[in-house]
């Protein structure tokens, strides 16, 4: 124990040489420091010699002016993104849906053109003039493709009798026609990026046809017809969405009936309707 004072007292004394004969005194005055010094130099003797092949790199350190390592590549599955309010959205989201079911009604005004035939040996020539009417439609029908609508349609014409020439005599009197054809449409439409889209289309069916006369038009008194004569239609126009899935629908519509045909008359030229129409269209 006085030793150990000793040599502290030294240490005090001279510092630049106290710790290293501090240390050699130690390690030779006791046996057993000894002994755990010598077993900690073998054991850092036994450690492995660095791997050659490993990079600073790889362990993190990254040398001053190089840049950054390339990150590992993940393999986890992308989160999908929830969608918010600033999302992106589709024309279906301003428009409405491009297909499935449609429902479209219209109202408008009917010009119906003057009608020609020739009763019994072709020598007696008559020409019905008719005043504007009214044309009313209810249409159903399904957009299978964007584009591509088709439908079956039912409408109600009415027309009064203006007049009916007889040679050269005109008459005039009561009297109308009323026509209640039933459709298969096909219609074909314009896609855009806004509100407005036109279509042009075309269908074929039968027209349910009601003649009636007083008896100052005809030559034999009153007159009644009801027969169904084949029909053909053309339609075109546009629309204008209002909000998504409904539109505002104007358009134009000749609807003709190539040979029309009635009791007692004879030979007839084709009977032209022409009407323009608004209305409105539902898509679902």
């Amino acid at each position: 124990m006085a030793l150990l004072k000793a040599l502290i007292s030294l240490f005090q004394k001279s510092p630049p040489f106290g710790g290293a004969l501090l240390l050699l005194v130690l390690l030779s005055a006791d046996p057993a420091l000894a002994q755990i010094t010598a077993q900690s130099d073998s054991s850092l003797s036994t450690l492995p010699p660095a791997s050659p092949s490993l990079r600073p790199e790889d362990i993190g350190i990254v040398p001053i002016g190089a840049n950054n390592p390339t990150p590992a590549v993940s393999t986890s599955e992308p989160i999908p993104l929830e969608a918010t309010e600033d999302s992106p959205r589709s024309l279906e989201d301003f428009f409405g849906p491009n297909e499935g079911p449609v429902f479209r009604t219209a109202v408008g005004v009917n010009l119906l053109q003057p009608w020609s035939t020739r009763f019994g040996n072709q020598s007696i020539y008559s020409k019905t003039i008719f005043n504007p009417g009214i044309r009313y439609d209810l249409e159903a029908g399904y957009n299978v493709l964007p584009q591509l609508r088709l439908s079956v349609e039912g409408d109600f014409l009415y027309n009064s009798i203006h007049s009916v020439v007889w040679g050269n005599d005109t008459r005039y009197g009561t009297g109308s026609l009323y026509q209640i054809p039933v459709l298969f449409n096909a219609t074909y439409h314009y896609l855009s990026q806004g509100p407005f889209r036109g279509y042009v289309g075309g269908g074929a069916g039968a027209n349910w046809m009601v003649y009636q006369s007083g008896t100052a038009l005809t030559e034999v008194g009153t007159y009644t017809s009801y027969q169904w004569n084949f029909a053909w239609q053309f339609t075109t126009g546009f629309t204008y969405t209002i909000r998504p899935g409904f539109d505002l629908d104007i358009g134009y519509k000749c609807l003709s009936m190539p040979s029309p045909n009635f009791a007692d008359f004879g030979t007839s030229h084709a009977m032209f309707n022409h009407t323009a129409e608004i209305g409105l269209a539902w898509r679902f």
